[in-house]
């Protein structure tokens, strides 16, 4: 399955005085073709300097079927750096626990936030998940 990227605009980078507090993310589409275990969406750019602080999750229901279905969210280097397997998709919930792996984790460089489908559903259903990742840009 090749990684699709999902956002086209521009993304918010070193605005404002140091260390306040920044929302990034939007929300971000799921085709039924991207919900396939080890399906992966790049949801939006986190600028260099940036450390998490907080996470907001809220997905639409995609699994049509028996609900079995586990998503996370991180980036290339840990795609469980934020959630780890979470249930949000099964039935259209939400989330604002944070894993502890990405609790004040902070960026080097501009990194791409993905959506890692871990357990695939077993009947997909095309959606959207609000994601947004709260922090600071270190400046």
């Amino acid at each position: 399955m090749a990684t699709r990227t999902d956002f086209v605009q521009p993304q918010a980078g070193l605005l404002g005085e140091a260390r306040t507090m920044k929302t990034l993310g939007r929300r971000v589409t799921m085709t039924a073709a991207d919900l396939v275990t080890g399906g992966v969406v790049e949801a939006f750019v986190v600028p260099a300097g940036f450390t998490v602080t907080g996470i907001i999750a809220v997905s639409t229901d995609l699994d049509a079927g028996t609900n079995a279905m586990t998503l996370s969210v991180g980036d290339a280097a840990s795609s469980t750096r934020f959630l780890n397997a979470s249930t949000i998709g099964q039935a259209g919930t939400s989330t604002q626990t944070l894993a502890s792996t990405g609790l004040l984790f902070a960026y080097t460089a501009d990194t791409k936030i993905l959506i890692t489908v871990t357990l695939g559903p077993t009947v997909a259903a095309a959606g959207t998940i609000d994601l947004y990742l709260s922090g600071f840009v270190a400046g």
